[in-house]
């Protein structure tokens, strides 16, 4: 099993219909919400490429919002990881 923790930006939440959909339709097995992070269980997984993708919605106008770590681990074997992070550039809203 390999963990993904994704740190929401600040100001930002994720949608949960979008976490949803990613474990019905088999690309997740599992996700948690915890302390402002998103946890992504992945089983199966080899040494090829994974991506999904998840959306989120802004809870609080936050200015100048810096990059969130995203680090990805082995679940049984912690010394097993990677480190990355992640930002916005631009955020469009639908009225």
């Amino acid at each position: 099993v390999v963990l993904v923790d994704v740190k929401m930006l600040s100001g930002f939440t994720p949608l949960m219909s979008s976490l949803e959909q990613l474990e019905n339709s088999g690309q997740i097995m599992k996700t948690e919400v915890k302390n402002n992070h998103v946890l992504f269980y992945l089983d199966n997984v080899f040494d090829t490429a994974n991506s999904f993708t998840f959306s989120v919605e802004q809870s609080n106008l936050v200015s100048n919002i810096h990059p969130a770590p995203v680090v990805v681990y082995n679940y049984h074997e912690k010394d097993e990881y990677a480190f990355g992070s992640y930002s916005i550039d631009n955020i469009s809203g639908s009225q």
